[in-house]
């Protein structure tokens, strides 16, 4: 059973959060999930959307080490991805 409530996506699109989830949905990824899980803290929220935004789409991490990250991460979750 989760510790952790998922919040309501259009809710916190309501909030700061905003322009963060807009580019998730447009580019899915990462996951709606990230939002609905970290929005219970907002500015923790919003850090942590600009490093993963800064880390993987500005080119300053390899292809190669990215493929690598998502695929640990999948693992480490068990999903199929």
């Amino acid at each position: 059973m989760p510790n952790i409530t998922m919040l309501d996506i259009d809710e916190l699109r309501k909030t700061k959060l905003r322009p963060y989830i807009d580019k998730c949905l447009q580019y899915r990824a990462p996951d709606p999930g990230f939002h609905a899980m970290m929005g219970h803290n907002i500015d923790l929220c919003e850090a942590m959307f600009v490093a993963w935004d800064t880390i993987f789409n500005t080119g300053r991490v390899s292809h190669k080490l990215k493929e690598i990250i998502r695929v640990q991460l999948s693992r480490m979750a068990s999903c199929v991805y």
